[in-house]
């Protein structure tokens, strides 16, 4: 197995982070997120890619919360990919801002989402009474709501109390990916909206109730893992709250396969595994 750092340096250059390879715009953020399937706006989780460090070139660059810079400038490719409706867009790693393609969606469902409708959830004491509210004007809505009417239709009057008490509310159900982040179209405005995702993407949820949680999680590392080279479990199941001993099976179901190899890597904790690319790495170290 090659040295942590070899390793390291070959991920970063798959995920766009070095100066050589450091992407220009969105349309290139665009092929990135597809490339990679899982992406964060900004960065997160050191396991994870995401397109801040991608366009400045540099995975140490920190971000800043002026809008005329790179970090501004990023958080503007919300609307401009959203729009374009480039990925599935949620509040994922770490419940930060995260892209997840179209193709890996219903895999991430299974895995990090809640298939049971509101209804059972709230039932069940799984969501308050305050996000089954918030589930419920989207039902009756049938669609997309902006902020402020969601706001009105779920009962949350303006003032600082009902906004924080509404702001739980939601991320109560975009941490089970309940609530899609929908952007309106060119000359609609700035305002992001909210809709269910069993009602904006039923043939997703339908995909994801096929998949057992085994073949879900296949999936999610076979295209994580090309571009991320190797895995820290310990941090990855984190980060992505997924359970580490879930995770480990998974990879040993690769590992089986003959698509990873496990070992151990210098000042990293516990068994690690690494993506076998041998033609690409020759080709790389040539």
């Amino acid at each position: 197995m090659e040295a942590f750092e070899i390793l390291h340096a070959r991920r970063l250059e798959r995920w766009r982070q070095t100066p050589r390879r450091r992407m220009s715009g969105p349309d290139e953020a665009r092929t990135l997120i597809a490339q990679l399937g899982l992406v964060t706006l900004y960065p997160v989780s050191p396991e994870i890619p995401n397109l801040f460090s991608a366009f400045v070139g540099n995975p140490d660059t920190k971000t800043d919360s002026n809008w005329d810079s790179p970090s501004g400038e990023v958080y503007t490719w919300r609307w401009t990919l959203g729009r374009a409706e480039a990925a599935f867009y949620t509040a994922l790693v770490r419940k930060r801002p995260t892209w997840i393609t179209w193709e890996l969606l219903p895999a991430a469902l299974r895995l990090f989402g809640d298939l049971r409708t509101p209804d059972e959830l709230v039932d069940m004491r799984v969501i308050s009474q305050d996000a089954y509210r918030v589930a419920r004007a989207l039902e009756e809505a049938g669609g997309a709501l902006a902020t402020g009417a969601l706001r009105a239709a779920s009962g949350f009057p303006t003032g600082k109390e009902q906004r924080a008490a509404y702001l739980k509310a939601v991320e109560e159900l975009d941490t089970r990916l309940l609530l899609a982040k929908v952007f309106p179209p060119d000359g609609a405005g700035e305002d992001m909206a909210h809709a269910l995702v069993a009602t904006r993407f039923p043939q997703h949820v339908a995909a994801a109730e096929r998949l057992s949680r085994a073949d879900a999680l296949d999936q999610l590392l076979s295209a994580y893992l090309p571009s991320a080279v190797y895995v820290l479990p310990i941090v990855l199941a984190k980060h992505l709250k997924l359970p580490e001993d879930e995770l480990r099976d998974g990879l040993e179901r690769l590992r089986e396969r003959g698509q990873v190899e496990a070992g151990e890597l210098a000042g990293q904790k516990g068994a690690c595994y690494v993506w076998r690319d041998v033609a690409e790495s020759s080709s790389e170290s040539a």
